[in-house]
C-alpha cells in the first residue's frame, strides 16, 4: 500500500514509518522537520494546516496515518489557541484531503486521556465503548476528543473510512528529552533533583515505543477499519515506579523533591487493550521492565 505518514519525523512517527516499511509498505513522511533517523522513504516538508500543500502531496494514496499534532501538554496550556490548531484543526485538513482524494482510510493518532482522570467514573476496567470524558480537564483532552468526533463525523456525512488509536503512554528511542522518563534517566545520571507533582500515586500504562509502532501497524488491517483501538501497555505504572525501576537498572539512587500536584495533571485509570488483540492479533511483546532496560542499556551506549 501506500502510505503518507503526517509527524513521520516525530518520536513515535519515525517508530511508525519503520514498522510500515518493514511490512512493504511504500512511505511517505509529510513534516515539517526532516526526518533524522534513516528512514529510507519519500519526505515532503510541508505543515499539515496547509491544505492545498497536504491536497497535492497526498494524491493515490491509499491510507494516512494522521500523527502531526501538539504532544507536549506543558505547551497545549502555555499556548492552547496554537496547540489546538495543530491538533484538531489538523485532523479536519486530512479528513478533507482524504474526501476529495478518495484516500482509502485516515488513521488518527490520539490517546488514553480523552476517557477522563479517577473519580470522574468508578469504572474498574475502561475498553473502546466507555464514554469519552464529560468534563474533560485538560485543553488537551478537548481537542483529541475534537479529532475523534471529526472522523466519526466524516465517516457519517462524507464516507471517509477511518481507524482511531487511543495510546498509552509512550517511551523509548527518538522520546523527547522533556518527556519524563528521558529526564528522570539524565537526572538519576547527572545526580539532579527529580520533580514529582503530587505524591507520585498517578499512574500510566507505558508503552515501550516499538511495541506501539506494530500496534499502529496492525490496525492498517481490513479489521481496523472504522474502527477504535485501545493501544497500550498492560502494567499500571506509577510515578514512583519509574523511579525505582530506573534506580534498579542503573543502580544509582534518586533524589527527589515532592511539589503540588498540577492542575489537570492526568491521574490515570486501567484501559483495556484487549480488542486489538482480538481482532488485529496484536499485543505489547515487552513488558515495562524489559523495554525500560533495553532503552536505558541504548542511552548509556550513546553516552560513552
Amino acid at each position: 500500500m501506500k502510505v503518507l505518514v503526517t509527524g513521520g519525523s516525530g518520536f513515535i512517527g519515525s517508530h511508525v514509518v519503520d514498522v510500515l516499511i518493514e511490512d512493504g509498505h511504500e512511505v511517505l513522511i509529510y513534516d515539517l522537520a526532516e526526518p533524522v533517523y534513516g528512514q529510507k522513504c519519500e519526505y515532503i516538508q510541508g505543515d499539515v494546516n496547509d491544505y492545498e500543500r497536504l491536497i497535492g502531496s497526498s494524491r493515490g494514496y491509499d491510507a494516512v496515518y494522521h500523527m502531526a499534532a501538539e504532544a507536549n501538554v506543558n505547551i497545549f496550556y502555555e499556548k492552547p489557541v496554537i496547540s489546538n490548531y495543530n491538533t484538531s484543526n489538523s485532523a479536519i485538513s486530512v479528513l478533507e484531503c482524504a474526501r476529495e482524494n478518495n484516500i482509502g482510510r485516515v488513521l488518527l493518532s490520539s490517546t488514553e486521556w480523552i476517557y477522563g482522570s479517577t473519580g470522574e467514573c468508578e469504572d474498574t476496567q475502561i475498553t473502546e465503548e466507555t464514554n469519552y470524558a464529560q468534563n474533560p480537564d485538560h485543553l488537551y483532552t478537548s481537542s483529541k476528543i475534537a479529532a475523534e468526533l471529526f472522523c466519526k463525523n466524516y465517516s457519517n456525512l462524507y464516507g471517509v473510512n477511518f481507524t482511531i488509536m487511543r495510546y498509552g503512554i509512550p517511551f523509548g528511542e527518538h522520546a523527547r528529552p522533556e518527556t519524563v522518563t528521558p529526564i528522570f534517566i539524565n537526572k538519576i545520571l547527572t545526580g539532579g533533583e527529580i520533580t514529582i507533582h503530587g505524591e507520585g500515586s498517578q499512574t500510566r500504562q507505558f508503552i515501550y515505543v516499538r511495541d506501539l509502532a506494530e500496534g499502529n501497524a496492525a490496525c492498517l488491517k481490513p479489521e481496523g477499519r472504522n474502527q477504535v483501538f485501545n493501544i497500550n501497555g498492560r502494567e499500571v505504572i506509577t510515578i514512583l515506579d519509574i523511579v525505582r525501576t530506573l534506580e534498579e537498572i542503573i543502580g544509582k539512587k534518586a533524589r527527589v523533591k515532592f511539589i503540588e500536584n498540577r492542575k489537570g495533571n492526568y491521574k490515570g485509570r486501567f484501559i483495556s487493550s484487549e480488542k486489538a488483540e482480538r481482532l488485529l492479533g496484536w499485543k505489547p511483546k515487552f513488558t515495562y521492565r524489559e523495554a525500560m532496560e533495553k532503552y536505558v542499556k541504548k542511552i548509556l551506549e550513546g553516552t560513552r
